[in-house]
């Protein structure tokens, strides 16, 4: 079930390897290039970003968000980043190598990419799970938000649809 048709191309495309992600927030991205030296402070999996007067800071964590595949064992992910209080980012930078960071409770966060082909996704608010050193976190959508992503997250999406958030990836150019 890894290989689905692409009505797009007319080929085959293998999805077990792919996951659509983020490279940074939405925040660090709004920040005008020649500020982020200053504003800004990232890693592959945390971001620190200051506003214009200083005043205000802003913690995000690079996580996973699974959604069950219908059919498959293994949910697809995007790797999307979140926005997290200064005391869970601190508390996860204090954990991120503990081989027993999964016994820390979920703490709570906001998504901070706009996932394309959904209606606004900027600030639905979730929990993150710390799940050890060697893995991402994860990010459950919180069970009362009404948007159709938290509902592909509770209920699973079909193949074709994963081939749907993967196709600007596959077909850039299109």
């Amino acid at each position: 079930m890894d290989r689905v048709y692409c009505a797009r191309c007319g080929e085959e495309h293998d999805l077990s390897e792919l996951e659509p992600r983020f490279r940074r927030p939405d925040a660090y991205l709004a920040i005008p290039s020649d500020e982020r030296e200053r504003r800004a402070a990232a890693g592959d999996d945390w971001c620190r970003l200051q506003s214009a007067d200083g005043r205000r800071n802003e913690y995000f964590l690079r996580v996973l968000l699974p959604i069950p595949m219908r059919g498959e064992t293994e949910p697809r992910r995007w790797g999307i980043w979140v926005e997290v209080s200064e005391g869970a980012y601190d508390r996860a930078n204090e954990l991120w190598d503990d081989p027993a960071q999964a016994a820390e409770p979920p703490f709570p966060g906001r998504l901070a990419n706009a996932l394309p082909g959904y209606p606004p996704t900027l600030g639905l608010p979730g929990y993150v799970q710390l799940t050890g050193p060697a893995s991402a976190p994860t990010f459950s959508l919180d069970p009362g938000v009404v948007h159709p992503l938290a509902t592909e997250q509770r209920e699973g999406v079909y193949p074709e649809r994963v081939l749907e958030w993967l196709s600007g990836y596959l077909h850039p150019r299109d």
